[in-house]
């Protein structure tokens, strides 16, 4: 029997079929109470799906029943693809074997590690990509069942700001020892080298003058890598103006193609790229060391493409070789200063790029390798609009 009132809004209330409860009680259900609950929970589920951090509710075997929007683009999968898996998906080696353990042990003991604690963690997204986050998990029950609530943060921007942080601490005590080097080792370098070239014009006997250059070359290089040193520790502020950067970039290809170590490689421009601003001779200086980087890569031979575009708002510089490409376990190092896979080198030639590239708001990355090649990308504001791409061996 229902009995409805005429006027809005107030309770309507049905009386249902008895439900036998505790022996006796018949169950009446206030349909006003029940659209309210109805209110409720599309509150709760709104509250879910807009939260920016991602929100996964698995069952006791470890199972996802619930995948909010936050967590479809953090791991990159769709709800549909993972509801019914296992969570371990979502986790590296060697947590995703060894998950469903957690669970069993805590449900056996009661003894909680990460459950109402939270801790810091590794996440897989769908593309096999690792990336740092932040776990807490809450436990309730649901009909009686035990259920575990993960809210999943990504951590990556932090993680890349503390290491910046890191870098910038020794970066500012490297300074602190160039300056030194500096005014220690860099000036009398130039006196000592001075005196050889003034000792090696007296010389006449061919063997003693190719000793002396050889002790000269080697001097050469100790003040390239000095200088090399107090531009990366203490690289000067960027005197900003319009610079254009197609034709920087062809001007310096050219006059490297000068150089008898180009001679056995092609080099090939391509497109355009629009004014940027920044400071023409620290550009220069990334430029050369990207080039020079490439032409190593390829012992000298092969070809090597500059390619450059625009595109929201930044101009890009693509330098591609056609080397053997980079290897897995040199990738995460770089950019490292002082790593070098050469037998004579400084480590600083990628690292200086960065720091350029970084004076400037732009930023250096590998945006292809593999046994045809690499390519490494330079990016910086944009200054005026881009002009239409052209081709020019």
């Amino acid at each position: 029997m229902a009995r409805r009132s005429p006027q809005a809004g107030c309770p309507v209330v049905a009386t249902l079929p008895p439900v036998v409860a505790s022996g006796k009680i018949p169950a009446v259900l206030t349909l006003d109470r029940l659209h309210q609950s109805h209110e409720e929970a599309a509150r709760w589920r709104a509250i879910v799906e807009s939260a920016v951090d991602a929100i996964v509710v698995i069952d006791r075997r470890g199972r996802i029943e619930s995948f909010n929007p936050a967590a479809e683009r953090m791991f990159g999968y769709t709800a549909s693809e993972v509801l019914g898996q296992n969570v371990s998906i979502l986790m590296p080696s060697p947590h995703a074997a060894q998950h469903d353990g957690y669970i069993d042990r805590y449900m056996a003991t009661g003894i909680a590690r990460i459950i109402g604690i939270g801790r810091d963690i590794d996440g897989r997204r769908k593309d096999g990509s690792i990336f740092p986050a932040h776990l807490s998990v809450g436990e309730l029950a649901i009909e009686g069942e035990a259920k575990f609530t993960g809210i999943i943060r990504d951590l990556t921007d932090r993680v890349n700001l503390e290491q910046r942080l890191r870098e910038e601490a020794g970066l500012a005590r490297v300074g602190e020892l160039a300056a030194v080097l500096a005014h220690e080792v860099k000036n009398p370098l130039a006196a000592v080298s001075g005196a050889m070239q003034i000792l090696a014009q007296k010389l006449t006997a061919k063997e003693d003058r190719e000793i002396v250059d050889e002790a000269l070359s080697r001097l050469d290089a100790l003040s390239a890598m000095m200088t090399d040193l107090l531009l990366f520790a203490r690289p000067p502020k960027p005197r900003l103006a319009a610079v254009d950067v197609t034709g920087l970039v062809e001007s310096l290809v050219s006059f490297l193609r000068m150089d008898a170590a180009w001679h056995t490689a092609t080099c090939r421009v391509e497109g355009q790229a629009p004014i940027v601003l920044a400071d023409a001779e620290l550009l220069k200086v990334a430029l050369q060391n990207l080039l020079l980087n490439a032409l190593q890569a390829m012992d000298g031979r092969g070809q090597l493409t500059v390619a450059m575009h625009h595109a929201g708002g930044m101009v890009h510089i693509d330098v591609t070789d056609s080397g053997t490409g980079i290897a897995p376990d040199v990738h995460p190092r770089l950019f490292t200063p002082f790593f070098t896979t050469k037998a004579r080198g400084t480590g600083l030639g990628l690292a200086t790029v960065r720091r350029i590239a970084g004076a400037h708001r732009g930023e250096i990355s590998v945006i292809a390798t593999g046994p045809s090649g690499t390519t490494m990308r330079l990016s910086l504001p944009s200054h005026h609009q881009t002009t239409d791409s052209s081709v020019r061996a």
